[in-house]
């Protein structure tokens, strides 16, 4: 009896210390159950009202989030049956793609929570059926990725003035394009079998100008968003023990990497969508739910929060698809494909900084490749670049030690090293 006891023992405390290291300033208001897989999640709000849209397997789900701890669906769009629903918003009206059939969904959003007058649009002789994934930009421009058409490219469609009934304005045609986001007619597009992004100049509608192109580390680009200065572009690869990856794009003749980041190193765990809110990276992480990047230095990028909606853990394309971080609340809205809507509260806290140099004690000769992590501190590993310098950090201030360690080098560790979020 007592080996059982033990073993019960054990199973308690390891679920307890896994939910507690899979919860770092975010908390969770509410969970919104289907019995359908769900793909991805967007917000919305009007009139004092926050609504979270979930792309459900059959159709669109209004679910009324307005408070956060009791969410209420209101609306139900049909659509065709498909594994991926991807939406966003313009005014009052959401667009939602899917893989299966039936066009573009324009839903107007008006009458919420009463009412979702729907269309089902085509384009008529465009004979758009099918879309992967869409962005609208700042101007009302709906940009459709991985259509039917286009060779799969991208289908530019103008929202203005009749969101309902849109305009086919002309398309990027020379790839597949999984996603893209757009601003200021610049297009950053990810071009998943190109395994690259590219910048695309579209002003000219009818004619598209590649401007740069850029491979991510993993080859496999999924998405990209921008920073809001515009120098900095971040991207996913939807691989196994893939990266967020940080680029400096001020120069496009010589856009530079700055920074590979995963969530859980180790784990060969997926991360599949990234956004910017502020200077900081929200982040669909698969299996690790939820995750929130320090972003303040883009050449430094660190874990502050995350939030795990899966029990599952490690590679597979399962948990988290999206995280929506721009309700006015603050909520973040998550979409966990088996799991169901999560609506979650966070706190963005800066990280806690450490750089420095590494040298020779002799000869005080910069030293690259120096293994450099804080005890206690996991995923803050890194090493010493070429001219011996070293970005890292963590999300809890206090102090730590810091061990250094090279071969053909004793290994060195420095105590007492105190570290406050935003130092």
């Amino acid at each position: 009896m007592k080996h059982l006891l033990r073993t019960l023992l054990l199973l308690v405390l390891s679920a307890f210390f896994r939910l507690a290291f899979a919860q770092q300033n975010m908390t969770l208001l509410s969970k919104f159950t289907y019995t359908q897989n769900l793909a991805s999640v967007w917000g919305y709000a009007a009139n004092g009202k926050e609504y979270a849209l979930v792309g459900v397997f059959s159709g669109l789900s209004i679910v009324d989030v307005t408070n956060p701890t009791a969410p209420v669906q209101v609306q139900f769009v049909p659509t065709w049956n498909s594994s991926w629903h991807e939406i966003k918003t313009w005014n009052h009206y959401a667009y939602v793609t899917n893989e299966s059939g039936g066009g573009l969904l324009i839903v107007d959003l008006s009458g919420l929570p009463n009412s979702a007058p729907y269309v089902n649009w085509t384009g008529g002789s465009l004979n758009l059926q099918t879309g992967h994934s869409l962005f609208i930009d700042e101007f009302g421009i709906c940009y459709i990725n991985g259509p039917n058409i286009a060779n799969g490219g991208t289908v530019f469609l103008d929202l203005n003035p009749d969101p309902m009934n849109p305009t086919y304005l002309g398309a990027y045609t020379e790839n597949y394009v999984h996603d893209c986001y757009v601003r200021n007619n610049i297009m950053y597009t990810a071009e998943i079998y190109k395994g690259w992004f590219r910048v695309v100049d579209v002003s000219n509608k009818s004619n598209p100008v590649v401007l740069a192109q850029k491979s991510t580390p993993g080859n496999f680009t999924h998405n990209t968003d921008l920073s809001d200065n515009g120098m900095y572009l971040y991207t996913t690869d939807e691989k196994t023990n893939s990266y967020v990856t940080s680029f400096d794009i001020s120069n496009l003749s010589n856009i530079t990497e700055l920074d590979r980041f995963q969530a859980n190193p180790g784990t060969n765990s997926i991360g599949h969508n990234v956004h910017v809110k502020g200077n900081y990276l929200v982040i669909a992480y698969y299996r690790d739910g939820v995750i929130i990047a320090d972003a303040h230095n883009p050449n430094n990028l660190i874990k502050v929060g995350s939030y795990d909606t899966s029990p599952l853990s490690g590679s597979g394309f399962n948990g988290c698809w999206e995280a929506y971080p721009y309700l006015p609340s603050g909520n973040i809205l998550a979409s966990d494909i088996e799991q169901g809507l999560y609506v979650l509260g966070v706190t963005y806290t800066p990280a806690a900084y450490l750089s420095g140099t590494v040298t020779d004690f002799s000869t005080s000769a910069a030293l690259n490749s120096v293994s450099v992590s804080i005890s206690g501190a996991a995923g803050s590993e890194t090493t010493t670049n070429l001219s011996g310098t070293y970005n890292t950090g963590h999300g809890t201030a206090g102090t730590y030690s810091v061990v250094f360690s090279k071969t053909g080098y004793h290994t060195k560790t420095i105590s007492n090293v105190s570290l406050t979020n935003g130092v």
